[in-house]
Formats: C-alpha cells, structure tokens, sequence
C-alpha cells in the first residue's frame, strides 16, 4: 500500500481545492496552510543545520572548497523550496480569508415551501 507525499499533495492542493463544496475547499486550503508551514518549519531547521556544520567544518580547515560550493548550492535550492512552501501557504490562507469573506458577507438562505404558511 502506498500513502501519498506529503510534498506532492502540497503541490497539487491547487487543483483539489478548486474542486468540491465550500466546506471541503475550506478543509484541503486549511490543511494545504499548514502542512507547508509544517515542512517549511522542518527544511529551516536543516537549513541551519547543515549550515552550521558547513561553518565549523570550514572553521577547522575540514572541507574541500569544491564540496563547500557544493553544499552551498544544496543550501541554495533548499532556500529556494522554503520560498516555494511560503508562497503555498501564503496562497491557501488569502483563499480561505476570501471563503470566510464571503460567507460572512452573505446573508442566510431562505426557502419557502407551499406548505408552509408565510405569516
């Protein structure tokens, strides 16, 4: 049995929440929101991780300029990913703001039924 990437969910939340009713919109862009704050917390911390290790390590004359280089490029497209996962979050909150926007600017459905005698 295979579970779906948590990352490729996050980058096809886009298409799933176009889809459906505004309650299920709701909870995919909800979910989309913190899953990406989730993994952005998670690549920042090894961001800083791998930093500090490259730090030190050059620090004590342990690296090789080319793997620093490297490294520093690896540190580059993480960089570039976490800017992808905030502008997925970004996205999905300004979605739900624009949902709860609308549904408090709405005023409550009414029905009338023939059976029911309007007063």
């Amino acid at each position: 049995m295979s579970f779906p990437s948590p990352w490729q969910e996050l980058f096809d939340y886009s298409s799933k929440s176009a889809v459906g009713n505004t309650d299920e919109q709701t909870r995919t862009l909800e979910y989309a929101a913190w899953l990406a704050d989730y993994q952005n917390g998670r690549l920042s911390t090894g961001i800083t991780a791998i930093s500090e290790l490259l730090d030190d390590a050059i620090s004590a004359d342990r690296v090789d300029g080319v793997v620093a280089v490297n490294i520093c490029g690896l540190l580059a497209a993480m960089a570039g990913l976490s800017v992808q996962l905030a502008t997925v979050s970004s996205d999905a909150n300004s979605k739900l703001a624009n949902i709860i926007a609308i549904r408090e600017t709405t005023p409550p459905a009414t029905c009338s039924h023939p059976l029911i005698i309007q007063g």
